[in-house]
């Protein structure tokens, strides 16, 4: 089998984890794990990791500038996002469903709790998850920039306290009357 960051033919059995068989290059340490593999291991293991916080301590390999072959079937891997604001992505053959985990990404999915959703980040709704937490935080940020940091906490206030008023209307209309007192 070939790396397909190094494209040679340096990927050598090992196990990532007790149980879980996968292939590693030598050169450039990143990860081959068979899909089925993955699953066989993951319903013998049993033991659900715990959620951890978002903070990755581990330094992944995120600097990759051109798409992979797979080296099971030697197609072009698609890359899919793993968590929002981050360039973490892991490959996927969309053929033969293995996975490739650059050099430190399986630790740090350990180090996040997610070793055990791996198969989820290639689900349309962990995708659109994703996308739709970058776009709240880029608007965030863009209102922030816009209000400054005190009128646009006050604001996220007022807006929660209007959100289920019974007179949500009223309000609204009172604040955006250039006159609310002129009948």
């Amino acid at each position: 089998m070939k790396c397909p960051v190094d494209k040679t033919d340096t990927l050598s059995r090992i196990a990532l984890i007790e149980g879980l068989p996968a292939m590693q290059c030598s050169n450039c340490g990143g990860v081959w794990v068979d899909s089925n593999a993955y699953l066989a291991w993951r319903k013998g293991s049993g033991e659900a990791e715990s959620p951890k916080s978002a903070e990755i301590k581990i330094d992944p390999a995120w600097d990759v500038d051109e798409l992979k072959l797979c080296p099971n079937s030697g197609r072009i891997m698609g890359r899919y996002k793993i968590l929002a604001d981050t360039d973490f992505h892991l490959d996927r053959c969309g053929h033969c469903n293995g996975i490739w985990f650059d050099k430190n990404e399986w630790d740090a999915l350990i180090e996040l709790g997610l070793r055990d959703k791996i198969n989820e980040f290639f689900t349309r709704p962990w995708q659109d998850e994703i996308r739709t937490s970058e776009a709240r935080n880029h608007m965030d940020n863009l209102y922030l920039e816009k209000f400054g940091a005190d009128d646009y906490e006050y604001i996220q206030k007022v807006r929660e306290w209007m959100k289920d008023h019974p007179k949500r209307g009223m309000l609204l209309a009172y604040l955006q009357a250039s006159d609310p007192y002129k009948i």
